[in-house]
C-alpha cells in the first residue's frame, strides 16, 4: 500500500486522509463486483438478442426483450445484429451482478466498434425500432435510461413502431415503464 506524506497544511493532511481512505476501499472491493471487458470474435448470431462469442459461449444482450421467431420484425432484427458483429471483434461486458440467464447464456452488454468507437449493440437495436427495453432488477445496467431510445423509435416510426397508431386508453407512443417501478 502506498503511504503519502504531506505536512503543509490541514487541508493537504485531510486530502492525504482521503486519499488513503480511497485506497483501502478500492482494496475491499469484492473479486465478484471486478469486471473487465472481454474482446473476441462473435462467431454466431443465434437470435436478435443473442450472439455467440469465441472464448465465452452464448451471449444474451442486456436491457433487449426477447423476439418470438413469428414477430414480423424478428428477420429485420436478426440481420441488424448479423450485419454489425457476426464474425468481427466484439467487446463484452458480462454483468458482475447477475451473469447468467436462466437459460445459462452470459448476460451481457456487447459492444462492436464503427467509425472510431465502440457502440452498444442493445441501444442500436432499441434505436432502430427492433428490440424494446427489457428490465432485470439487480442488473448493474441502469436500463430505464434506454427507456428514451425506444420512445424516440416509437414517435419516429422506426422498424416495429411503424405501423404504430395511437389509440384512446392504455397505448401511447411512451413506452411502459411499469418494470422499472
Amino acid at each position: 500500500m502506498k503511504r503519502y506524506l504531506i505536512a503543509i497544511t490541514a487541508g493537504a493532511l485531510a486530502l492525504a486522509n482521503v486519499l488513503l481512505a480511497a485506497e483501502e476501499e478500492a482494496e475491499k472491493t469484492p473479486a465478484g463486483l471486478e469486471f473487465e471487458a472481454v474482446t473476441a470474435t462473435c462467431e454466431e448470431v443465434v437470435a436478435p438478442n443473442v450472439i455467440k462469442v469465441k472464448l465465452l459461449g452464448e451471449c444474451a444482450l442486456i436491457g433487449v426483450q426477447p423476439m418470438k421467431r413469428d414477430d414480423p420484425y424478428y428477420r429485420a432484427a436478426l440481420e441488424f445484429v448479423r450485419m454489425r458483429v457476426r464474425g468481427v471483434d466484439v467487446r463484452v461486458e458480462v454483468c458482475p451482478n447477475i451473469p447468467v440467464n436462466e437459460q445459462g447464456q452470459n448476460r451481457a452488454v456487447v459492444y462492436y466498434y464503427e467509425a472510431g468507437k465502440w457502440v452498444n449493440l442493445s441501444i442500436e437495436l432499441i434505436d432502430a425500432g427492433l428490440a424494446k427495453v427489457a428490465d432485470v432488477p439487480g442488473c448493474h445496467v441502469p436500463t430505464k435510461a434506454w427507456l428514451e431510445y425506444e420512445k424516440a423509435a416509437r414517435k419516429a416510426k422506426r422498424g416495429m413502431w411503424e405501423g404504430f397508431v395511437e389509440h384512446a386508453g392504455p397505448t401511447t407512443d411512451e413506452p411502459d415503464i411499469s418494470d422499472f417501478d
